[in-house]
């Protein structure tokens, strides 16, 4: 009975002002407030860095499938009126390979370091394009909030609702980028040519987690349809117009290492969104108490504070949400 009196009277102490607390909730003390500041920089930064020392020691988890994201696309363009896309999966394969390239070669853009064009990537794979467009987003943990993401940009809405895409590839790809365990989604829309005949492909889900960065683009081809099929170097599926017997090649997104996964965005996000609505609810416990016992407070800054601790949650939220470009 006297432990849960204790336990009681603690509880007490840290949310309910009183005497023993000068009046203010424990919790909205300055030393309390820093230290919930100094624990949400330590968890970030357990986040951010303990997958750099093993592989197998942390990873993030995404419910990002490919068929999804073609399933709210087609969803935002049925209900704008328009035709839905169709998977094309030399367009996915030609994503896939794009995003890998970002890993390896660490960017984040549309354009690589040395210049290279996302359309290389359509050409490379054998899709010989009359119109091509490309979104890109990373670290969103499903498929709902990448696509709304994309929704949500003008220039990416465009891609996403434009008539004169026909068929669409979605490469998904965890890998290290800049030093972070990252999942980003490439999104390649196009529309070839009646005399290009793609095979059909296995593309697997990959599980993995949320940044967002994105940009779109439309480009016509300058091929003509007498053009010669370009030569696919990367990870080819088309069949040739010849005679000559072809090769079916399937293209498989590779599982991701067995690791203890868990969603650092997400994460962040609950914890911080935890603990401003119990500072929140402390704080008006706190001023409904203070204003109707009459009880004055010299020096309290407890406005001061929660905007203090707001700003910091605040910036760590932005930190790991999703950017769109």
């Amino acid at each position: 009975m006297m432990v849960v009196m204790g336990i009681l009277e603690k509880i007490i102490h840290i949310f309910i002002p009183r005497s023993s607390n000068n009046h203010k909730a424990k919790l909205l003390h300055s030393s309390s407030l820093l230290v919930i500041a100094s624990l949400l920089v330590v968890w970030q930064g357990i986040l951010t860095f303990l997958p750099s020392i093993g592989p197998n020691i942390l990873g993030y988890a995404a419910q990002i499938s490919p068929d999804e994201i073609i399933r709210f696309t087609n969803e935002k363009r049925t209900s704008a009126g328009l035709s839905a896309l169709t998977l094309n999966t030399t367009l996915s394969s030609a994503a896939y390979t794009k995003g890998r390239d970002m890993i390896e070669r660490d960017y984040w853009a549309h354009v690589a370091p040395d210049g290279t064009q996302p359309w290389k990537f359509f050409s490379d794979a054998g899709y010989r394009y009359r119109y091509a467009g490309e979104n890109l987003a990373r670290d969103f943990t499903n498929p709902t909030s990448t696509v709304n993401a994309w929704m949500d940009s003008p220039t990416h809405r465009e891609n996403i609702l434009n008539s004169k895409y026909k068929e669409i590839g979605i490469g998904v790809i965890e890998g290290d980028l800049a030093g972070v365990d990252t999942t980003i989604v490439v999104q390649f829309f196009g529309t070839g040519y009646s005399d290009v005949v793609t095979q059909p492909l296995a593309v697997n889900n990959i599980e993995t987690v949320e940044k967002v960065e994105s940009i779109t683009t439309i480009v016509p081809s300058n091929l003509s349809p007498s053009s010669p099929e370009p030569s696919p170097s990367i990870v080819p599926i088309v069949v040739s117009s010849s005679p000559i017997p072809t090769i079916k090649a399937v293209f498989t997104q590779p599982q991701p290492t067995q690791r203890v996964l868990i969603s650092p965005f997400t994460t962040t996000k609950s914890i911080s969104l935890g603990v401003v609505g119990i500072l929140l609810a402390v704080f008006l416990v706190d001023s409904l108490i203070v204003s109707k016992r009459k009880i004055a407070r010299i020096g309290g800054r407890t406005f001061a504070h929660m905007a203090f601790l707001g700003m910091i949650l605040s910036i760590v939220i932005i930190l790991k949400s999703g950017q769109i470009l």
